[in-house]
């Protein structure tokens, strides 16, 4: 039975875990059939399945060492593809109408940057065309085309970023994040134990605690958001009750932190020569650098999360082989952060931290204040224990001033 082109639809997005194998395909697709109404519409934007792009990364270094961006991008958007194809599959299965799309057939747009690649649009003709003949459409995330007709893909954690995109290009009636984890917690439950789910984050303070490592959402997905005012719920792709809702900002709110969050591998890049600085921005331009302190932060000096890159070894020894000895490169660098509206606008709160985590013998190589938040650089395997000790002092989620317990 053909269903009206104008049906409300709502946009789910399953990560990797969750459709890791096919046991958990299999769950997925009853979630989705049991979440499937004639009254509104259904697409899935899928990740690829567990390890599958580590896997085809590791692959393509046994073959190459030193593998093509563009040809990387082709293959890795073949994990996305599998899993959209084998979900749709299972759909089918269980009697629905379903059809898999890869991104650039599901009309999603990027610019012409491979592995980092950003959405410019979502041209959503197809898929509202699909949901208006009755289809549960799934779609290949992490992928586009640009306008060179090339297939991109988003970096880590682009599937979000797709959803959300498509979203707002459907002006969908919902975006749902499903994970392994059933919201947004005060800080990674799998590293702080005593961490709690936040059950309300603005657009802003989202947008902080990716920026700062909280892995559930991806930054650029919220930046998507921002600028398109998308409400996203963040649940459990397991069953379990809860979410948290990420929404736009409800104009101005009293000081607060609402958790705490960190990067376990940053890339630090400082320039011992200023006539190579234009073309180290330009090697570097289609990453994401790190938000510091403009006070510390100096035109030389670099800092990546790690997590942006492929194979960060692969990249620090490129850049020494293409820079020698006018670059510096330190691989043994992370952060931790306290996160919230206005966090970072009192000293008394950097001076505090500051204190904690010297007090227990950790070494901090820099302490860093923006707007939204207090991070302090440190040495990677301290970043566990500097989280804890920040998760434990602070006083998370206050709708009061933010302060220290």
């Amino acid at each position: 039975m053909l269903t009206s082109p104008t049906l409300p639809i709502v946009v789910q997005k399953y990560g990797g875990s969750s459709v890791a194998d096919d046991v958990h395909l299999r769950a997925v697709a009853a979630r989705i059939a049991r979440s499937h109404h004639r009254d509104r519409g259904l697409v899935i934007v899928v990740s690829a399945m567990g390890d599958t792009t580590n896997r085809l990364l590791r692959l393509a270094a046994q073959l190459n060492d030193d593998p093509g961006h563009r040809e990387l991008d082709l293959l890795l958007a073949t994990g996305e593809q599998q899993a959209a194809s084998l979900l749709s599959l299972c759909l089918q299965q269980l009697g629905l109408k379903a059809i898999a799309l890869t991104g650039p057939q599901a009309g999603v747009r990027t610019c012409s940057a491979h592995l980092n690649a950003r959405i410019d649009h979502v041209n959503g003709a197809r898929m509202r065309a699909l949901v208006g003949a009755g289809h549960v459409v799934v779609v290949a995330g992490f992928q586009g085309l640009s306008p060179n007709d090339e297939v991109t893909t988003l970096g880590r954690g682009g599937s979000d970023a797709t959803a959300v995109a498509i979203a707002a290009g459907l002006q969908a009636q919902a975006c749902e994040i499903y994970s392994d984890v059933d919201g947004v917690y005060t800080a990674d439950p799998r590293l702080v134990p005593e961490a709690v789910r936040l059950p309300r984050l603005s657009h802003g303070e989202m947008k902080d605690m990716a920026h700062h490592g909280a892995g559930v959402l991806n930054e650029r997905a919220i930046e998507y958001a921002i600028k398109h005012r998308v409400v996203i719920h963040a649940r459990c792709s397991k069953g379990r009750p809860g979410e948290t809702i990420v929404r736009p900002d409800q104009g101005p709110a009293r000081p607060r932190i609402v958790g705490v969050a960190g990067h376990r591998e940053l890339l630090q890049i400082e320039v011992l020569d200023d006539s190579r600085l234009g073309e180290l921005r330009e090697r570097l331009a289609e990453y994401d650098p790190f938000l510091v302190d403009p006070a510390w932060r100096c035109e030389r000096r670099i800092l990546l999360p790690s997590a942006q890159f492929s194979d960060e070894a692969h990249l620090a020894g490129a850049l020494r082989r293409e820079f020698g000895q006018t670059l510096r490169i330190r691989t043994d660098l992370g952060a931790v952060s306290a996160i919230g509206h206005r966090a970072g606008m009192d000293p008394g709160s950097l001076t505090y931290a500051r204190k904690l985590l010297a007090d227990d013998n950790i070494v901090v190589e820099a302490m860093l204040a923006s707007e939204h938040a207090i991070c302090a650089v440190l040495p990677r395997s301290c970043v566990q224990h500097g989280l804890r000790q920040l998760h434990a002092r602070f006083r998370i989620a206050d709708l009061g001033v933010a302060n220290v317990a």
